[in-house]
């Protein structure tokens, strides 16, 4: 079973950071499935003994990139975009009961809008075209007993179209949480993240634990995703077709927020853009060496809609958008 907190959620905007909470918790990954016998298989030589290794620090490298096809906006006009992830970290075993994570996320985001309608009015044109989100993360995992781990962190994150003014598009808070280990089968917990918004109160958001091993073969978890596009805020059924491979039926809840830039008519300049969505996808998954993951997934958003304030946070138009297709795939190194 996986070890807890691998990924907690990635704030695609916001859930990047529960993304860049680091590694995890109870079993290693490679024991997830099981030989016809029931039993754990294991790379070690028959009769050989098991080297005990201790690295305090081990590194991840990931990335990946989504392409969501062209889709109409209530009240006339479209949109697709490109979105390109990139994330890094590293894990500092302090002790046997604390693990100390530091994580950068990235992710890029290029819209495309076409046509016109009641969502682009007040800008005239395109509300916004390339945005960037950057978030920066410490966090601490303990494990307090055998059954019960906890998770404490900080954030800050930057978020703005190209040539936004940095200084105003900056968010910061909180993540905390624990978690339960029943069995080597089972762990539920919960954690929750406190942010504060670009022109906008502050951002509770919930977010389950959940790696629950069914059989030998099926699972339902939020654990077990890419580590730039995490099921976190979400769930995934995943089915192992052997102990390198697997496919898996997930979904779960974005919401980006961004400042603009000062182009454009004056109604939006320096204004606050946002996108809210539920994907639902399959994906596909290889691990050709322990090291390597590679996913590949396909899935459409459902419940889109998208925000354009002004500089002070007023809103200025709101609209739904068709259920858009989307493609995608990653790749997550471990070293």
């Amino acid at each position: 079973m996986l070890h807890l907190f691998t990924r907690i959620a990635r704030p695609t905007g916001f859930f990047a950071l529960l993304l860049c909470t680091g590694t995890t918790w109870a079993q290693a990954d490679d024991q997830s499935f099981e030989s016809d016998e029931g039993e754990p298989q294991s790379t070690e030589t028959e009769g050989a003994p098991a080297e005990e290794t201790e690295d305090t620090f081990s590194w991840n490298v990931a990335g990946g990139d989504i392409y969501q096809f062209d889709t109409d906006i209530d009240g006339g006009g479209s949109y697709s975009v490109n979105r390109t992830f990139l994330g890094a970290g590293m894990e500092f075993e302090y002790s046997p009961a604390l693990t100390l994570d530091f994580d950068i996320g990235m992710e890029w985001d290029n819209y495309d809008f076409s046509g016109s309608g009641d969502f682009t009015a007040p800008a005239a044109g395109d509300p916004w075209s390339q945005v960037f989100d950057l978030t920066l993360s410490a966090v601490s995992r303990w494990k307090l007993d055998d059954n019960w781990r906890m998770i404490l962190g900080g954030f800050v994150r930057w978020s703005g179209e190209s040539d936004a003014d940095f200084a105003e598009s900056f968010s910061g808070g909180a993540v905390f949480g624990g978690a339960y280990v029943f069995s080597d089968d089972l762990s539920l917990g919960a954690t929750a993240l406190v942010t504060t918004q670009i022109e906008d109160g502050l951002l509770w958001i919930p977010s389950p634990i959940v790696d629950w091993r069914i059989n030998r073969q099926l699972f339902i978890s939020n654990m077990r995703g890419p580590v730039t596009y995490p099921a976190s805020l979400g769930l995934e059924i995943v089915y192992y077709l052997n102990e390198n491979m697997n496919l898996s039926l997930g979904g779960r809840y974005e919401y980006r927020r961004f400042r603009l830039n000062d182009d454009g008519p004056a109604a939006i300049r320096n204004g606050v853009g946002g996108e809210r969505t539920f994907p639902v996808w399959v994906r596909f998954e290889w691990r050709p060496i322990e090291q390597i993951r590679l996913h590949v997934l396909a899935g459409v958003n459902f419940g889109q809609r998208l925000e354009l304030e002004n500089s002070s946070g007023t809103l200025l138009s709101e609209e739904d958008t068709d259920p858009s297709p989307f493609i995608g795939c990653f790749l997550d190194f471990k070293f």
